[in-house]
């Protein structure tokens, strides 16, 4: 009998979609001559979808903005189209067909909700963001191209709506303060994180007070701390 007495047909299907296949961002033939190095993102189906997993909690705890994760995006999007096409060829009356449907739903709620979370902080902190943001080196900027429009016309159209009901009707030397009306995430909030891996003499406060973090273990710290962990992967939130 077949796994989960399914046909041996659905035994194949099943196996092909749970495949642990190779997903990456492929380079050109001729740019592989040119990369010995191996720089070309090579990562199982599970590894991408975990990866998609971990940077959903950390965005939702997180209290600034973290760097867009478009490589990640860019592969789970491919496996879904993947995953599309495979089950177009099956049963839809079938369990396995359901089974797999709901987790491709899944991934979904999980790619939206990630999006969801980075659009609500643009929303909710544009001028600092953009600001922030303009101040960043090419290769430390946060935003995808997509975002950065978004926010660039959000924040224009939220002052040209306060200008036309309120700023307009302020004493002109208040007209022009921006700084005023920022609206900034508070740093000093306390976040949950989880050690990736053991880190030394740690500094938690102004004071310089160090502890040492070992791997695995659940912590309590303000975010203005522990935001370049965070940032390089060594912690993550929750």
């Amino acid at each position: 009998m077949s796994r989960y007495g399914l046909s041996a047909d659905d035994d194949r299907f099943l196996a092909e979609m749970d495949q642990s296949e190779d997903v990456g961002t492929d380079a050109a033939p001729e740019e592989e001559d040119n990369q010995s190095d191996g720089e070309e993102i090579q990562m199982t189906s599970k590894q991408v979808l975990d990866a998609l997993q971990r940077a959903w909690m950390n965005e939702k705890f997180a209290v600034q903005i973290l760097p867009y994760e478009e490589p990640i995006v860019d592969m789970v999007l491919s496996q879904l189209v993947y995953m599309e096409e495979n089950l177009a060829s099956t049963n839809k009356n079938e369990m396995l067909y359901i089974a797999h449907r709901m987790e491709v739903e899944r991934i979904r709620y999980l790619l939206a909700s990630y999006h969801r979370c980075r659009l609500q902080k643009i929303e909710e902190y544009t001028f600092h963001i953009l600001d922030e943001e303009s101040k960043r080196a090419a290769g430390e900027k946060r935003l995808s191209a997509g975002e950065l429009q978004f926010a660039t016309d959000f924040y224009k159209s939220v002052e040209s709506h306060f200008h036309q009901v309120a700023v307009r009707h302020m004493p002109r030397s208040c007209q022009d303060d921006e700084n005023i009306r920022k609206v900034v995430p508070n740093l000093d909030s306390h976040v949950f994180v989880r050690a990736k891996e053991n880190v030394a003499e740690f500094s938690i406060s102004a004071d310089h007070e160090t502890i040492n973090v070992a791997a695995g273990s659940v912590h309590m710290f303000k975010y203005r701390d522990v935001e370049p962990l965070v940032l390089e992967g060594i912690v993550e939130l929750i």
